[in-house]
């Protein structure tokens, strides 16, 4: 793929795992999340969506910047695919927890997520540290999508 197209894709491949997960979620009255019990530091609702598009602007952002070095360097084959590879992890969360109400299924998920996401991060810390950094906010989030889904499955 040429580097002209490299933007766009990078952009449409992280948006595009926030817009198939988000076809799984149902919140509000009367629904399966609705009925659960929550922890007391779960955030409001509002919250979530302006989150998830600036982490999914930065996970685009750090993997056009991997995926735009130098193509003759072989230090980032291996990075982009784990990229694109973590984005089903991603994705499956939402699935597991939201679609077929696994909440201790979507934990061992989410727990594998933060994992991929670190590898992610000293990956890129080798190739270019802004990217690393770009990726910070999103494992800092996830990390506490990890708690709340911790707390979601011992509370119910």
């Amino acid at each position: 793929m040429g580097s002209l197209w490299r933007a766009p894709a990078s952009i449409i491949s992280s948006y595009s795992a926030g817009y198939v997960g988000s076809l799984f979620i149902t919140t509000g009255a009367g629904t399966w999340y609705d009925s659960l019990i929550k922890p007391d530091f779960l955030p409001p609702g509002s919250v979530f969506l302006p989150v998830w598009l600036v982490l999914y602007g930065l996970m685009a952002a750090a993997l056009y910047i991997i995926w735009s070095r130098d193509p003759n360097a072989r230090e980032w084959m291996g990075w982009v695919p784990l990229f694109f590879a973590h984005l089903l992890l991603n994705v499956g969360w939402v699935v597991l927890f939201f679609g077929f109400h696994a909440v201790f299924i979507a934990f061992v998920d989410i727990v594998a997520l933060a994992f991929s996401i670190l590898i992610l991060i000293c990956g890129a810390w080798a190739i270019d540290k802004r990217a690393a950094y770009l990726l910070i906010p999103y494992l800092l989030w996830v990390l506490f999508a990890t708690a709340l889904n911790a707390a979601i499955w011992y509370l119910n």
